[in-house]
């Protein structure tokens, strides 16, 4: 009866380094998306910058170029 006590233990620690290890792969995961999410949201950011740099080129040429010239010196 001990042996099989012993064993069903054994199992049970196995079962639970396996389930620590799949844990901390998902939290990596989790984490790689998340700055993978903030990476897409700052390319949204700037695609609407240079949207609303050529609506306003199209209302008003000369400004348009201007604030364009003046972001590329920074």
């Amino acid at each position: 009866m001990k042996p099989e006590i012993e064993k069903r233990k054994s199992d049970l620690q196995k079962q639970h380094e396996d389930l620590v290890s799949k844990i901390k792969q998902g939290e990596e995961a989790i984490s790689n998306m998340k700055a993978t999410l903030m990476g897409i949201k700052g390319a949204i950011s700037q695609v609407d910058w240079i949207l609303g740099l050529l609506k306003e080129e199209k209302s008003d040429p000369k400004k348009a170029k201007v604030e364009l010239n003046q972001e590329n010196i920074t």
